[in-house]
């Protein structure tokens, strides 16, 4: 977690600060990533950098939920346009990043999450604040949005948000391999061969991804 010393920034200097991170995790594996190139890109002395966070670590988990917060803000605006239909909604959200996938912030995002080795180098002290806390706040906004009378009366809360979870963790996947799509280097000689079948495997995990969520939807009693 960031200090509230840098929770109470002015919004430039944590946007500039949080910017020269995301360059810096998604140009280098978790290993190389310097906090002298973090500082000197953002223009803050490494004195002040540890008085905002404790650690590499630290920083790097406060990236992940300002994405996921930024990824389910988008997530609710085809929400609202659904009028709170949580299963269309996550397939569309889906197929729209696929459609984006290409976009230089979208491209930042997944590389970040590739080159830090995400889970194998994360704290499980800063793993579980980020599940426990992040996450859980994500989940109850979604299930705020959703009409009462979506799931079964049958259903608990703490089901209901299984079932999101598990949602948003196939979706996650799915994302994840459309993404390492991108990253093949082998395999194709013909840059337009190796497009088509880039696009044959995207369609063939987008198609596994609304079969599992409907599976999943099946499964809640959201559909017979």
């Amino acid at each position: 977690m960031p200090t509230q010393r840098f929770l109470k920034l002015e919004e430039e200097k944590k946007r500039r600060i949080l910017e020269a991170a995301k360059k810096e995790f998604s140009s280098y594996d978790y290993d190389k990533v310097s906090i002298n190139r973090i500082i000197q890109e953002s223009d803050i002395s490494r004195g002040a950098f540890y008085t905002y966070f404790l650690d590499k670590d630290d920083l790097l988990v406060h990236l992940f939920e300002a994405e996921e917060d930024k990824a389910v803000r988008y997530f609710m605006e085809i929400m609202q346009r659904n009028q709170g239909d949580f299963f269309q909604s996550i397939q569309e959200w889906v197929i729209e990043i696929v459609k984006i996938r290409k976009k230089q912030i979208v491209q930042d995002s997944f590389a970040m999450f590739y080159r830090s080795g995400f889970l194998k180098n994360l704290s499980l002290a800063s793993m579980r604040s980020h599940m426990d806390r992040g996450r859980r706040d994500n989940i109850d906004v979604v299930l705020e949005a959703i009409p009462k009378d979506y799931f079964p009366k049958t259903l608990s809360e703490e089901e209901k948000g299984i079932g999101i979870q598990t949602a948003f963790s196939l979706a996650s996947l799915s994302l994840l391999q459309a993404f390492s799509i991108e990253k093949r280097k082998d395999g194709l000689s013909e840059p337009e061969e190796d497009t088509k079948e880039r696009e044959v495997f995207l369609q063939k995990i987008l198609y596994v991804f609304q079969k599992q969520i409907q599976l999943l939807e099946k499964a809640l009693g959201g559909i017979e």
